[in-house]
């Protein structure tokens, strides 16, 4: 018994040996993404959404019912600055629109749109990606070796300026599947992407308290901040740059942010608000981790509260006709939003994808990563210790199921395990 035991044993090790070795090729990553992620997510199902966010989304029956183009990249200007008003009226504190804006249109409605930014103070604009090609060589290039640089394309001058901050947001086309997405865009300088910078001007109301607690755990690379958010500079379009700078202060330290949540809990003098201790630790994790993360997706599309562009312009003192739309304190994401079909341009295959075609949005998936952050909530993968030991530990466990059962309940386990 012990003899055939330790053959068990034995047989589970190397069983594991064998796990250890596929998790580490692309083919082991990729199975445990796009068969084990997906799994996680359909065995628990959707997940409740935080009422801090909210889409206005850009779609057909908008059109339709505003008289315009089915094609939004050709919606007049003003249309946009009726929005940010009304927004504005009902108490949103973020307006992010994952929407470009590179080209000048009528110099009328331009200006209308400009102003209603620059009165509006919370506006984040999007900033498309440009991938260009450079050969290594300035000879003949046979070998066909190139550079690939990624160039930031930011909005008119006319609107960046009065913006509170301009950032990117790319995912990956089909056939990808979208499990993860950026928070600091490594191949354009570690720009802070557009859920980042939405984040950061969120939580503006504990910059000081941020500050704070970083002047407590390291004094000399708080001096390199602003240490009151009225001279953070985010009406001087300066909020992108105080992101870059914290982000290479916790590069630069990478204990910092344990300090940081060990000060946070032995500090009387923070606030005892909930709300605002959790966004607090929320930045702390956001500034911390890494540049690319996975997206702890809570649904299909239009899981998180989307109301129509056309109802959002009619919005009144929190309420469409008979139905309410609280708005105020949200922040609000705008863009591309509905029951999409794959041929859309800013569709995107995800775990919650359907086989009939109906994918998800690109502002659906940058406000669930908004959200992600919000809630520190973002999905981490196991750090290299566990997963060994949990790989070994299974293939022990497998090799001494099949050792020692009979032929039917071991092939029945290993099945249901």
């Amino acid at each position: 018994m012990s003899s055939r035991l330790s053959k068990a044993v034995i047989l589970g090790f190397f069983t594991g040996i064998v796990g250890l070795i596929i998790s580490v090729f692309p083919f082991g990553v990729s199975l445990d993404e796009n068969i084990g992620l997906g799994l996680l997510f359909k065995l628990r199902g959707e997940k409740h959404i935080s009422p801090d966010v909210a889409i206005v989304s850009i779609d057909k029956e908008s059109s339709e019912r505003l008289n315009l183009p089915d094609n939004p990249d050709k919606w007049p200007r003003f249309i946009h600055a009726r929005l940010i008003e009304n927004l504005v009226r009902e108490g949103a504190k973020v307006i992010a629109f994952d929407v470009h804006f590179i080209e000048p249109r009528s110099s009328e409605e331009d200006q209308l749109f400009a102003e209603a930014i620059d009165k509006a103070g919370n506006v984040v604009l999007c900033e498309p990606l440009k991938a260009k090609e450079v050969p290594l060589s300035n000879k003949g290039n046979s070998s066909g070796d190139v550079h690939h640089i990624v160039k930031i394309v930011k909005p008119l001058d006319l609107f960046a300026d009065p913006a509170a901050a301009t950032a990117p947001f790319v995912l990956p086309r089909i056939p990808f599947k979208v499990n993860q997405y950026w928070t600091f865009q490594t191949g354009a300088g570690d720009s802070p992407t557009l859920p980042v910078v939405a984040f950061q001007l969120f939580t503006m109301e504990v910059y000081e308290e941020f500050i704070h607690l970083l002047k407590k755990v390291a004094p000399n690379q708080a001096q390199k901040l602003f240490l009151d958010r009225r001279n953070a500079g985010i009406k001087a379009g300066n909020l992108k740059g105080l992101v870059r700078e914290i982000r290479e202060i916790f590069e630069g330290d990478p204990r910092l942010a344990e300090r940081m949540f060990k000060e946070l809990e032995n500090l009387n003098t923070l606030p005892a608000d909930g709300k605002k201790r959790q966004r607090l630790k929320s930045l702390i994790q956001m500034y911390e981790g890494p540049s690319s993360r996975y997206i702890n997706y809570y649904g299909p599309p239009q899981t998180i509260t989307t109301i129509p562009y056309y109802q959002a312009l009619q919005l009144h003192e929190g309420a469409v006709g008979e139905k309410k739309i609280n708005l105020k304190d949200k922040a609000v994401f705008v863009g591309l939003s509905e029951i999409l079909l794959a041929e859309r341009k800013d569709s995107f295959y995800t775990v919650f994808s359907q086989a009939n075609g109906i994918f998800i949005s690109g502002v659906e998936i940058a406000a669930t990563a908004f959200l992600n952050l919000l809630e520190g909530k973002s999905l981490k993968p196991p750090g290299l210790y566990f997963l060994i030991g949990i790989i070994l530990l299974w293939g022990i466990l497998l090799g001494v199921i099949c050792r020692m059962s009979p032929i039917v309940v071991a092939v029945s386990s290993v099945v249901g395990l």
